[in-house]
């Protein structure tokens, strides 16, 4: 009873190897959330097997996961606050000299005067961030490098409009600061170009989706086929709703891998923007479309997902799969947890 990813090891290494070439081997890979749907920790042994001593995570709290493996550096992306008192236990708990926080607001400096850290400054993104005048009460801290984290929807004159504009403002201010500048949501040429235009400065990207998941062709997602109902016109399910005749196949994967849950999508253009409301208006009518797929085509929900199984729709006309067999899923790796990862 299982929701499986199964990855192709030799391909998906040489996938990574080709992405670290590609950047010059000047990618700082991120290690958060559900690991990509891999694992964290499986991410981390595959760090240090391509050889790379520096890592990124997003919260304090995925640290531990790494601090293990022997990387010079853990980033922790996301800031800690002074007022996160849970986080700093977390911190103090870890007590290591690898860990590189990420400071962006200068009432969050009180306790990390001597830790080392990343200033991370206010880009056009408007998240968060530290301003030039923030930087001027940094004199006396020790600080390893500049993060910009720009937007994706930019040109590169843009781009290396805001990164010549932060990289004179961070080295007029912070002179004995490391001129070391970590950059997120670039493409290959608009690092080259950046790295080239600057090269007082050593530039590493950030990278996670894009790196880990670089080829999806590296990944199988399945899931174990439970039970097959040959259904007449009869109730099913928790609200007995009324199936005409069909197949229903149980299958493993329900609310608790993921499957059913949907973020925000941002319909840019006309046919994303018909997509949703076609989406919508079917979904009004209990008609929601399944991500397993049985004989070529991914198949209606019976019902909506429960929390570790998922009841399919299957016409009379298709061979229903044999329990115990295995289908394929098309499955978000970023939102989906796995029982087992098998790399092989």
């Amino acid at each position: 009873m299982s929701l499986s990813l199964y990855i192709n090891n030799q391909s998906w290494t040489n996938n990574l190897t080709k992405v670290l070439k590609s950047y010059e081997n000047q990618i700082v890979p991120v290690i958060k959330g559900n690991g990509y749907g891999i694992n964290k920790s499986n991410l981390g042994i595959k760090a240090v097997e391509l050889g790379l001593k520096e890592v990124a995570v997003g919260t304090i709290f995925e640290v531990k996961e790494l601090i293990d493996k022997n990387f010079e550096q853990i980033i922790v992306m996301d800031p800690i606050k002074d007022l996160d008192k849970i986080a700093f236990d977390e911190l103090k708990k870890l007590n290591n000299d690898r860990i590189v926080l990420t400071l962006s607001d200068v009432n969050d400096a009180t306790n990390l005067e001597k830790t080392p850290v990343i200033v991370e400054v206010l880009t056009s993104m408007k998240r968060f961030g530290l301003t030039a005048n923030d930087l001027k009460t940094l004199s006396s801290f020790n600080v390893l490098g500049l993060s910009l984290h720009l937007p994706i929807e930019n040109s590169l004159a843009g781009k290396l409009n805001e990164v010549r504009t932060w990289l004179k403002i961070y080295q007029d201010i912070l002179p004995n600061a490391k001129k070391v500048v970590y950059l997120s949501h670039l493409t290959q040429n608009e690092f080259i170009a950046i790295r080239n235009e600057f090269p007082q400065f050593v530039f590493k990207l950030r990278l996670g989706t894009k790196f880990w998941l670089n080829d999806l062709n590296d990944f199988q997602i399945k899931s174990t086929v439970l039970a097959v109902h040959d259904v007449k016109d009869e109730q099913i399910g928790y609200r007995q709703r009324k199936i005409n005749d069909q197949y229903v196949v149980v299958v493993s994967g329900g609310t608790s891998h993921g499957v059913g849950l949907q973020a925000p999508r941002s319909n840019t253009n006309l046919k994303s923007r018909l997509t949703a409301i076609l989406s919508g208006f079917l979904e009004s009518f209990d008609q929601h479309l399944s991500p397993f797929v049985i004989s070529g085509k991914q198949r209606w929900f019976a019902e909506s997902p429960h929390m570790n199984v998922s009841m399919l729709k299957l016409p009379k006309n298709i061979k229903p799969p044999k329990v115990g067999s295995e289908i394929v899923a098309h499955l978000r790796m970023t939102t989906t947890n796995f029982d087992s990862v098998i790399i092989n």
